[in-house]
């Protein structure tokens, strides 16, 4: 009983490690090819102009450029502006809070009221009668904007009663977001598990084997993912702590100093300094979670797991034992590599809530 349950730990922790692993890979990534930035930007392309980016694939491919005008005027306002590391960047921001994101659509539909079209009025204060007004003549390009905000002002007594709900809003409108790229993200995920599995020959009958039938390595990897049970900190910081959390916080801080400082010059020097503090973050985050990769592979290979292809590993999963047939061993190894992708795309959290049970059922029963 005690070796089958030491088994299924075992391989529950090696799923879990190359489960972490993925979502680093897939964070990095994410973080250098702006994955996060470009959902936003679909986001508002969705919201502001009625553009539909049906399909995962579109978040790899390049923005669109018609029909964004609304888009474009929301980006280009000062309140969204702030959030870029610098002024004259291409780059766009990733994470944008409710508060600039209410001030900067107050603003914009107000400068739509007939009385201040011929003014730059984004440099003046917003009156709720101003958004009433231009609400009316507010062109919608094909997105739900007008539809919400009709219904929030309709709703709304003053300014600030608005503001907060419109704010209400557009954080419940960035849970979907949230849940739109997670959805188009599944499919790199995937593409990395396999790549994985292959590349570390996680052939799980293998493994299985091995396992069950070596009392040493078996011990050793219950004992480190006991380890990991009892400090859980050391490993689960990989995939609960995101470049999205680092950057918001940043985001945050600096956006405070740039309400604060009403200068142009200050403005400037605050923007240079958050980018350069961002671009270091992102070194150090792609650092930070390289060196982790290589520990967590590190710590796998020290119980004496039989991980990638050393050893002439390809001709002996082919060949088999004497006299056993090469086609049915070709077909258990691809069998062992489909079983070791799908269950390290399941992700962290489950194989982590596993581990757990898994280990408690083992001191249970001790």
């Amino acid at each position: 009983m005690n070796t089958i349950l030491e088994t299924g730990i075992s391989l529950v922790l090696i799923f879990f490690i190359f489960s972490i692993i993925t979502y680093v890979i897939q964070e990095l990534i994410a973080v250098n090819l702006k994955y996060r930035s470009k959902m936003l930007w679909k986001s508002m392309l969705q919201l502001f102009d009625g553009e539909k980016l049906e399909g995962r694939i579109k978040l790899m491919q390049a923005l669109p450029s018609d029909n964004t005008d609304n888009t474009k005027t929301f980006y280009n306002h000062p309140q969204i502006l702030s959030l870029k590391k610098d002024l004259q960047s291409k780059k766009l921001p990733s994470y944008i809070p409710a508060a600039n994101f209410a001030l900067a659509v107050m603003n914009m539909i107000a400068a739509n009221a007939p009385a201040n079209k011929d003014k730059n009025y984004v440099t003046q204060s917003t009156t709720f009668e101003d958004i009433k007004a231009g609400l009316e003549t507010f062109v919608n390009s094909g997105g739900n904007l007008y539809a919400v905000l009709k219904n929030l002002v309709d709703t709304s007594t003053t300014i600030q009663d608005l503001q907060q709900k419109i704010e209400d809003w557009f954080n419940n409108y960035m849970k979907r977001v949230s849940a739109w790229y997670e959805s188009h993200v599944v499919v790199s995920v995937r593409i990395i598990a396999v790549a994985l599995t292959l590349i570390f020959n996680i052939n799980v009958i293998r493994l299985t084997k091995k396992i069950y039938n070596d009392s040493a390595v078996r011990s050793s990897l219950v004992a480190m993912a006991e380890r990991i049970v009892d400090k859980p900190d050391a490993v689960t910081q990989y995939y609960t702590s995101g470049f999205k959390t680092i950057s918001a916080n940043i985001d945050s801080i600096y956006q405070l100093q740039l309400d604060a400082d009403t200068t142009a010059e200050g403005k400037k020097r605050i923007l240079a300094e958050k980018a350069i503090v961002l671009d270091s973050l992102a070194a150090n985050y792609t650092q930070k979670n390289s060196i982790a990769m290589r520990s967590l592979v590190n710590q796998l290979d020290s119980t004496g797991l039989p991980l990638g292809w050393k050893n002439d590993s390809l001709a002996m999963q082919v060949n088999g034992k004497p006299g056993s047939d090469k086609i049915i061993n070709i077909l258990l190894m691809l069998l062992g590599w489909i079983i070791g992708a799908c269950c390290i795309s399941m992700g962290a959290p489950f194989w982590f809530d596993m581990l757990n049970k898994l280990i408690n059922v083992r001191r249970t029963v001790s």
